[in-house]
């Protein structure tokens, strides 16, 4: 035997790191589903927020960077991982475990787009008549200007 040969000393740490990026390889492919649900350039959301005045758009990415910036630091995230990773980890796999945990992840993106959208409604909601009008120019023109699967607002098909 080699004496001089180093001795792992954490031989878990490789399952771990491999497990942390399945995990967030699934979250980004659960956020870019949604970010790109509605069309090839984008979701009516984004041309909305896209749409606002400067000022306004800042403001919301600002509160919506806060959501974030929760959600990322959040207990129930912890929870949902553990329970993932639990599921991967068990002699015999449970397929509606692993699944249920996915399913959760999807809730907390969807809750933090239903977030989004409540301040982007409230800050419209906001605006004078005026200034929803320019705004009502500046979203159509978002929307020609972004190609939308299967025709629809804007849509030059």
């Amino acid at each position: 035997m080699d004496s001089n040969k180093p001795r792992r000393r954490f031989p878990w740490l490789k399952l771990a790191l491999t497990l942390s990026l399945v995990l967030n390889l699934a979250l980004v492919g659960l956020l870019v589903g949604l970010i790109n649900r509605v069309g090839h350039s984008g979701s009516a959301l984004r041309s909305a927020v896209a749409a606002l005045p400067v000022e306004d758009r800042r403001a919301l990415r600002r509160e919506t960077g806060q959501i974030w910036r929760e959600a990322r630091h959040g207990q129930q995230r912890a929870q949902t991982s553990a329970r993932l990773v639990d599921a991967l980890r068990a002699d015999e796999f449970d397929a509606d475990a692993f699944a249920e945990g996915l399913r959760e992840a999807q809730q907390r993106l969807l809750q933090i787009s239903d977030d989004m959208h409540d301040r982007l409604v409230a800050r419209v909601s906001r605006m004078s008549l005026e200034e929803r009008l320019a705004y009502a120019e500046d979203l159509q023109e978002q929307m020609r200007v972004r190609r939308w699967r299967g025709g629809g607002v804007g849509s030059d098909r």
